[in-house]
């Protein structure tokens, strides 16, 4: 099991991945990486909004049997895809993204290690029904990772044939 540091650095090594993203031809980024999917921009965008979202609405709340309610998950991706396609440049959208998962980082670097595996409920659901395991904030931040890493593969499968 990774401890609380290492956690929250796997979060911040996220960005170093994003940066060299600059890289590539920018028009690309907004290429759907399989028919009916996201392009790479709506996927940064994503990410970039539960970034924003777990760090003003969850993780503020997340106290000792405190039952917290989340936004409907295709809302807020919604959002997400159409801020990404709204005219924002791939290089603005890289930054907003690098800046929104520093915020993140400093503020759970903030957190102690008490405040790491205290439990909680999810819409009234004390176990996360994908992971099996209990809400904590530790689980949640490796939920995450895992997020990150599954949509990072997406990415670098479409990049890699381009």
């Amino acid at each position: 099991m990774k401890t609380n540091v290492e956690i929250i650095s796997d979060l911040e090594q996220f960005t170093t991945w994003v940066e060299g993203l600059k890289a590539h031809n920018h028009q690309l980024m907004f290429k759907p990486i399989a028919e009916g999917k996201w392009s790479i921009a709506e996927i940064l965008s994503h990410i970039m909004f539960w970034d924003r979202y777990i760090l003003k609405e969850m993780i503020p709340n997340m106290k000792q049997d405190a039952d917290l309610s989340t936004i409907e998950f295709q809302e807020l991706n919604d959002k997400a895809a159409e801020y990404a396609l709204s005219g924002v440049s791939f290089e603005f959208l890289l930054e907003e993204l690098i800046e929104s998962r520093k915020k993140l980082v400093s503020y759970l670097r903030g957190k102690t290690d008490e405040e790491f595996t205290v439990s909680f409920k999810i819409n009234g659901d004390a176990v996360d029904n994908y992971t099996g395991y209990p809400f904590t904030l530790y689980n949640y931040i490796c939920d995450f990772i895992w997020h990150d890493n599954h949509h990072k593969k997406q990415m670098e499968e479409f990049l890699s044939k381009m």
